[in-house]
């Protein structure tokens, strides 16, 4: 059985290989458009909104601010979470930094010898949500063309994360025939200087985006490649690329007609897609398997769809019409195009600054 099972899994993946290679061949024009259109995303929309906060979110975990933030979550984690004082901060700031914070603090915590791996896993599987600029200004403003519907959203993104990780917390106890937080068995805080604090923040933020980037154009090329070989309708191509990738999803969802794109929007954000499963998966390594954050996401975009689908029958007809526009969707990276700029500059000298690093490491070995 084993070896059946070992010949099936090298067929589909041989398969696949072969697949990619004779689109990347024969139907190389449609992978080109992917990259070009992964690269516009990237610098118009996943730097600009991931880049500050990823920074931010280290420092403040590097610092005493930390310890305040466990302090005032402390409640939810104990209560809702089944966790530790830091699982509520992680959790705080995985809300507001986007997809790849809260993976990447949690594998930092359990590297410095902070937190429980077992505490660790739970918590990766519901300590991810998109960033809040990404939803309300990218998705709200520019596809929608509507912030309010973006600040919903947005809401219902964080009501979803926390519901999710309430019901998983419930049943990761019944398992283990306890219904309490567990013990404090980390190693004590040590805080770094702010200055050895900033450098490995700009560092590992910078690592952290050029393996989310890569993803994106990745997927990007991807969905360019099935949609010019397969026939799907609109509403299938929507689905078939918020599966894939979120922001290709949601800005094909904004443009059906109707109140199908927003609800669609609604699933991928609470879903994230499978570009942003595998970036958490690289950010958490061996903490987290892609099954289970698949089971997570899922359930969590299950969530998502059920507390806007609520949310939008109890507004008032006149306050759901504002949510449609007959303006195409767009990429907006003009509103705030002298800030693109200077973030993008900052991330390329990082980024150099880090890759230099290596190289002199890779030298003196």
């Amino acid at each position: 059985m084993e070896r059946i099972k070992a010949g099936a899994r090298d067929l589909w993946q041989g398969s696949l290989c072969i697949l990619l290679l004779w689109g990347i061949l024969f139907r190389g024009s449609y992978a080109k458009d992917g990259i070009l259109r992964g690269l516009t995303s990237c610098y118009q929309v996943i730097i600009p909104a991931l880049f500050p906060f990823l920074v931010v979110s280290h420092l403040i975990m590097g610092s005493r601010l930390s310890l305040a933030l466990e302090s005032l979550f402390s409640p939810v984690s104990r209560f809702l979470f089944r966790s530790g004082r830091q699982g509520g901060a992680i959790f705080s700031m995985a809300m507001i930094g986007g997809f790849p914070v809260g993976p990447k603090l949690l594998r930092g915590a359990v590297d410095r010898g902070e937190l429980d791996r077992e505490e660790a896993r739970r918590l990766a599987l519901f300590c991810v949500a998109p960033a809040p600029a990404f939803v309300i200004t990218g998705v709200g403003g520019g596809m929608f063309h509507s912030m309010q519907l973006g600040a919903v959203l947005y809401l219902c993104s964080v009501l979803g994360a926390v519901l999710t990780g309430t019901l998983l917390s419930r049943r990761g106890s019944k398992k283990g025939g306890k219904g309490r937080a567990p013990a404090s068995t980390h190693q004590p805080r040590r805080f770094e200087p702010f200055s050895a604090v900033f450098v490995q923040a700009v560092s590992s933020s910078v690592q952290s985006l050029l393996s989310i980037c890569g993803y994106v154009i990745l997927f990007s090329a991807l969905l360019q490649l099935l949609g010019g070989c397969l026939p799907l309708p609109d509403g299938g191509k929507a689905l078939l690329s918020g599966l894939l990738e979120i922001t290709s999803g949601c800005l094909i969802a904004a443009a059906l007609p109707g109140r199908l794109g927003p609800y669609l929007a609604a699933f991928f954000l609470g879903f994230c897609g499978l570009s942003a499963v595998c970036q958490m998966q690289f950010c958490l390594g061996d903490l987290a398997s892609i099954g289970k954050l698949l089971g997570a996401r899922l359930l969590c975009g299950g969530l998502v769809l059920g507390l806007f689908s609520l949310f939008f029958e109890l507004l008032p007809s006149p306050a759901a019409d504002v949510f449609f526009s007959s303006t195409p969707p767009r990429l907006d990276g003009t509103v705030n195009a002298p800030l693109t700029s200077v973030l993008l500059l900052l991330f390329c000298l990082a980024a150099l600054f880090t890759l230099s690093r290596k190289s002199r490491v890779l030298l003196d070995k």
